[in-house]
């Protein structure tokens, strides 16, 4: 089947998790012999443009109202807005008529806006709306009236978010993210099977990923780490991603020199995914340390997939990434001693990160992966009408 990718930003540009998931999905229906076409904006701020990470066809003809640089920024002027959603509706309405498509994935619409909603269904193509965000994409008066759109939920918590929020959603399928789990491999720590982890000699190593700002909750790590290193335990921190709020990596130093943990505690950077893949195979735990609530976590997947013991704040959709004690810890978002208790038990109890991370490997090999999530689209994809 032909399928047109509707998105308002696709990797190489990108910011944060999702662009990089639909790019997943597009590599997956790609793999299952689906021919892909992406419609997206271009963002220079954010990268070079061309083709996507699988060689797929992306066009970035649309516009958006607004601008992600150096935050969230929304033009104001309502005649401008007005002509740049009749730009996005005549540009996806050439596009639908250059191929002929057997049905729409729609993506992340903000800046594009539920606007661009009346010409994609006007195709009259089944359309799955992939939500990754716990807010609405829109309000309950602007829900598609339309028996071939259906809006698919990232998690369970985006369901459930969505519906208190007033969409039609009791009923909607759940397709999570997924990690392209061939694509992280997991070390071979054969010394956390036994005892002295947290030694001078054999340091915890733990590492974040993620966009630098507090809702991630980097700063909760690194009061952990402090706490950890005041009962006298050896560990290293080290964080990857994206820099995205002024002042926060200085807010990180400033706690790590009054822990004396300095160059303990390290900032690598944005990572693609290969050196993502390399970065996680060097620790022991992915902490997923976010305060507020996400729509899934793909980057806990990726931890999971990398053999990684995984201790997460478990809000929002994350929480269905792991079962507490078997696949993972759970420990109280934002608070710093609960953290580092849970990361205390991996060095007091022999034998427990070992069996955390053969549960998570098996949990997400099963349950999250891109193969399985796009098996499932296809599914809703088959029994929709058009």
């Amino acid at each position: 089947m032909r399928i047109l990718v509707v998105t308002n930003l696709y990797p190489p540009q990108e910011l944060g998790g999702y662009g990089r998931s639909l790019a997943d999905f597009v590599w997956g229906l790609q793999q299952r012999g689906h021919t892909i076409t992406v419609l997206t904006s271009d963002a220079p701020y954010l990268g070079t443009g061309g083709p996507g990470p699988s060689g797929e066809g992306v066009r970035r003809d649309l516009k958006l109202k607004g601008s992600f640089e150096g935050g969230v920024s929304l033009l104001e002027d309502p005649q401008l807005c007005q002509a740049l959603d009749h730009h996005n509706n005549q540009t996806l309405q050439r596009q639908l008529l250059a191929e002929p498509y057997g049905g729409v994935l729609l993506g992340n619409i903000d800046l594009l806006g539920p606007e661009l909603l009346p010409a994609l269904l006007a195709s009259n193509l089944p359309v799955l709306h992939h939500v990754g965000f716990m807010a609405p994409p829109f309000t309950p008066q602007q829900w598609p009236v339309a028996n071939h759109y259906t809006l698919v939920a990232a998690s369970r918590a985006v369901r459930t978010s969505l519906q208190q929020a007033g969409l039609p959603v009791a009923h909607a399928p759940v397709v999570y993210p997924g990690a392209r789990v061939e694509l992280f491999e997991p070390r071979a720590w054969s010394s956390i099977h036994g005892s002295g982890l947290g030694s001078a000699s054999q340091p915890l190593k733990l590492c974040f990923a993620g966009l630098l700002m507090g809702s991630k909750g980097a700063h909760t790590l690194v009061e952990a780490a402090a706490r950890l290193r005041a009962a006298g335990f050896s560990i290293q921190v080290n964080l990857a991603g994206q820099d995205f709020q002024a002042g926060y990596w200085e807010q990180l130093q400033r706690l790590a020199a009054r822990a004396q943990l300095e160059g303990l505690v390290r900032w690598v950077g944005p990572l693609q995914r290969p050196q993502l893949a390399r970065f996680f195979q060097l620790h022991h735990v992915g902490v997923f340390p976010s305060i507020y609530p996400e729509a899934f976590g793909i980057v806990g997947a990726e931890m999971l997939a990398s053999g990684l013991g995984l201790v997460s704040s478990g809000v929002g959709g994350a929480a269905e990434l792991l079962e507490h004690d078997i696949s993972g810890l759970r420990f109280e978002a934002g608070n710093a001693t609960s953290l580092a208790q849970q990361l205390s038990r991996l060095m007091q109890e022999p034998g427990l990160l070992a069996k955390l991370r053969a549960a998570g490997l098996q949990r997400v090999h099963r349950d999250f992966n891109v193969a399985h999530s796009c098996r499932q689209l296809e599914d809703l994809w088959q029994f929709k009408p058009g």
